[in-house]
């Protein structure tokens, strides 16, 4: 899977992550207290902000709020990843790639 979006750009709606198991099946996220989305650059620079939800354990959906400014504040390839907490530690859903592409504007 591959999300595109302009490099600069602070998207308007949440990001829906399903989270889905080795067979493509939503997995149950009841085990987790929290969930963070991690998002490295094109430099492997981890870039910060933006709230993760677990907003639907039982069909393991998170929902990702974008912070004021952009996440991807130069075109190039990112990756991102679901940190998943729990009070004994923490499971990684396989990086997403995202391609940050150069806008018509700039």
């Amino acid at each position: 899977m591959t999300l595109e979006y302009v490099a600069g750009s602070v998207p308007v709606e949440s990001l829906a992550i399903t989270v889905q198991d080795e067979n493509g099946n939503a997995r149950t996220l009841s085990a987790y207290s929290s969930a963070s989305l991690l998002v490295s650059g094109p430099d492997g620079v981890l870039r910060v902000g933006g709230t993760a939800a677990i907003t639907d354990a039982a069909n393991g959906l998170v929902t990702f709020t974008w912070p004021s400014t952009s996440l991807f504040d130069v075109p190039g390839d990112y990756r991102i990843a679901l940190k998943l907490m729990s009070g004994s530690g923490a499971d990684y859903t396989t990086p997403i790639r995202v391609v940050a592409t150069r806008g018509l504007e700039g």
